[in-house]
């Protein structure tokens, strides 16, 4: 049973953009968190993680490397995320990501309202 991984993301997300989104999404802020809460990887005034293409798949194995450009496109489109390049070799592309203001409303939002909506 240690096998099964479970996935958690925003109604609110989901609603607007995609379940799949709303997944990758979840994802993003939790590493994000994890960085300003180990003060790590902080540029610009903001904290970033970063993952290639290719270790998104690995994370996400039901998902192409296709999907996972396509899920992050609209992540950015629909400004959720913000990308940039801090890596320190010029060949290296690395996409890194962080979580816009957008996002840390509705995610506060929708985490004050799962506290009220537990049935017991």
């Amino acid at each position: 049973m240690s096998d099964i991984k479970k996935y958690y993301f925003s109604e609110i997300v989901a609603k607007d953009t995609g379940v799949e989104e709303a997944i990758m999404l979840s994802n993003l802020y939790f590493w994000v968190q994890k960085n300003e809460e180990n003060q790590h990887n902080e540029m610009d005034g903001k904290y970033w993680t970063y993952n290639t293409v290719r270790e998104f798949v690995e994370q996400y194995p039901f998902w192409t490397s296709n999907q996972i450009r396509r899920i992050l496109d609209n992540l950015e489109d629909k400004r959720y995320i913000e990308t940039g390049s801090f890596n320190k070799k010029g060949y290296d592309k690395t996409k890194w990501y962080t979580i816009t203001d957008k996002t840390l409303v509705i995610l506060q939002k929708d985490e004050a309202s799962a506290e009220t909506d537990i049935p017991f």
